[in-house]
């Protein structure tokens, strides 16, 4: 057995001699930092062992932690194998700092839900017509009635004297409640690859009543969408755990939601769920695997909507889950929504829109067409692959600026323990900017280059290769460059193959939407200056925040909404861009900064 404390929690678990350390903890439910699933890639699984034990640290492990890290006992719990008692104790998480603020622009209102008051005529020996016949002549075009509802009907007709709350969606009767019942809520929520954003919609006014964000639960199994899809067919029961873990996350958040706003459950009768493809069969239980290989194909991208019960959400029980439509494998219901929320669909100017996430989307178009892409290069812009990077957490440097003093801000005040995806962007704009770094992204040496002496003694060496420091133990390094300028090239090349496929040129696009939590963040200056967006489109840039949650609300609250994020899904256009050569010499040529 072995001992985990994190999170000031304690737990003591038996395993088989030999059990793999990070695959017990996850199993087990017990988070540990990683991006890559245990494949011995990232690095990131660091766990403090404090019972003595003899497997010494291999030439793989010992490359991913400093001296300090192996004198405190610090190992990679993916390379640990568990031959006797231990005692592990894994960090506790940093509170992310999650992005749920987003715009959007709904026209009028018109939900799917109705509640109203219906007085009933009692029943004599002249009428004698049935109960369910008799609320259902009074509503008009009920021609489904579930089960549960239809034994609640003699009940709640004796009980108020036949006056009663009607609730229908569309033309099925979903409750029938006391006459006194008159809220009426629904959930919309953003289900990304690395958090969850939530809101709590009034279906009678369309007013946000609150909002709920975490960490997606099923970082446990992955990092990226890739790892976990991994997951889902190395596992016999994967895929199982993946839908199970988003279930209860969701239900935690509605319970959060009615004990704090003092909301009955049964007044929650509709959910809109967006996200990438992969988070969408995840959370319908639905294999993705032919998401991950070609020719990346995913089970569904139509519009879902089933009983909530259908998948483990606790809500009225009859009310509805509606997953919005994806494009392809690689443009899932978030795009859309953000397609939708942007109002972009609607204007005869060209736009340009970049969700920045775990994954990098882009989308070119106008009222006419529109066409869109996937780029492999969020995971460089959200701390995956930097050597000190983070996600935006409280702790992480999220803004760095080499004229101030300090040179760096952190999220949340106190002591830096990494820096997030605005922070290295703002950090290498600022090089490029000294000459610190060439066109070609080598960083020079002190002394090639004329610098005050603060800047110049903060180009040091890190364990052998170049390096900038940016705190006390916090540094920029050579390859952490490299690693952004593959992201930013493949973004801007993303831009150049749409723009070209559509015909147009740099100062046809009007206007430039940045969505997602890192997009938010960046300065659009330092994103020009590294070259993830062209610089003549600098100063069209509207920063729209959590755009794909906006969009869930908007299609929660109308139904005409609903419609419209319907046919965005079957007018956008996708190109895959791993087949496409143009994308390749595109790519090479916006490798320089």
């Amino acid at each position: 057995s072995y001992v985990v404390n994190g999170k000031n929690t304690q737990k003591v678990l038996e395993v088989e001699d030999g059990a793999n350390l990070f695959e017990t903890l996850i199993s087990n439910g017990i988070y540990v930092p990683n991006t890559c699933g245990g494949h011995h890639v990232c690095g990131k699984c660091k766990v403090k062992i404090k019972t003595a034990q003899t497997q010494k640290i291999g030439e793989d492990e010992g490359k991913f932690l400093t001296k300090v890290e192996k004198n405190m006992n610090m190992r990679l719990a993916c390379f640990v194998k568990v031959h006797s008692d231990m005692e592990v104790h894994v960090p506790a998480e940093s509170k992310s700092n999650i992005l749920t603020k987003g715009m959007y622009f709904l026209k009028s209102m018109d939900p799917r839900i109705k509640k109203r008051s219906l007085i009933l005529s009692k029943p004599s020996l002249h009428d004698q017509r049935d109960d369910l016949r008799r609320i259902t002549e009074e509503i008009g075009e009920v021609v489904k009635v579930p089960l549960s509802v239809l034994k609640e009907v003699p009940i709640v007709l004796e009980s108020n004297n036949y006056q009663l709350k009607s609730v229908t969606r569309r033309k099925e009767l979903i409750s029938i409640e006391s006459p006194e019942s008159d809220e009426v809520y629904g959930v919309a929520v953003d289900i990304g690859t690395t958090t969850i954003a939530a809101y709590l919609v009034d279906l009678r006014s369309g007013e946000r009543i609150d909002v709920y964000s975490s960490v997606n639960p099923q970082k446990i199994f992955g990092g990226d969408v890739i790892t976990r899809i991994d997951y889902t067919m190395r596992k016999a029961n994967g895929l199982h755990e993946m839908q199970k873990v988003i279930a209860e996350e969701l239900n935690k958040i509605i319970d959060v939601f009615c004990r704090k706003n003092e909301i009955d459950i049964k007044n929650i009768y509709e959910m809109v769920i967006v996200g990438n493809t992969t988070m969408l069969h995840l959370a319908l239980g639905i294999p993705p695997k032919n998401i991950a290989n070609a020719p990346f194909v995913p089970a569904f991208t139509s519009t879902i909507e089933i009983k909530a019960s259908e998948v483990g959400i606790k809500m009225n029980s009859e009310g509805y889950i509606i997953f919005l439509p994806s494009v392809a494998s690689y443009i899932g219901a978030d795009i859309v929504a953000d397609i939708l929320s942007s109002r972009m669909y609607e204007k005869s100017e060209f736009s340009l829109l970049i969700d920045i996430g775990t994954n990098g989307e882009i989308v070119i178009g106008n009222k006419n067409k529109l066409i869109a892409c996937s780029t492999a290069a969020g995971p460089a812009f959200e701390g995956t692959g930097i050597t000190f990077g983070t996600a935006g957490v409280v702790g992480a440097i999220d803004h760095v600026d080499l004229t101030k003093r300090p040179v760096y801000t952190v999220i949340g005040g106190g002591k830096p323990s990494g820096i997030c995806g605005s922070g290295i962007v703002d950090a290498i704009a600022e090089m490029i900017k000294m000459e610190i770094i060439d066109p070609r992204g080598r960083m020079r040496s002190k002394d090639e280059i004329s610098l005050d002496e603060d800047i110049s003694t903060r180009i040091i060496q890190y364990e052998g290769e170049p390096a900038f420091l940016i705190s006390k133990e916090i540094f920029i390094t050579q390859r952490d460059i490299r690693q952004i300028q593959l992201a930013k090239g493949a973004i801007f090349a993303g831009i150049k193959v749409l723009m070209n496929k559509i015909g147009i040129d740099f100062e046809d696009i009007k206007r430039v939407y940045i969505a997602g939590g890192f997009g938010n963040y960046i300065k659009p200056e330092a994103a020009s200056t590294i070259g993830l967006i062209p610089e003549r489109l600098t100063n069209k840039v509207i920063q729209i925040g959590n755009a794909a949650g906006a969009g869930a609300i908007m299609t929660l609250v109308s139904d005409k909404e609903l419609k419209v994020a319907t046919e965005i899904a079957r007018q956008v256009e996708y190109t895959e861009l791993s087949s496409t050569s143009e994308f390749q010499e595109e790519f090479i040529n916006s490798m320089y900064f």
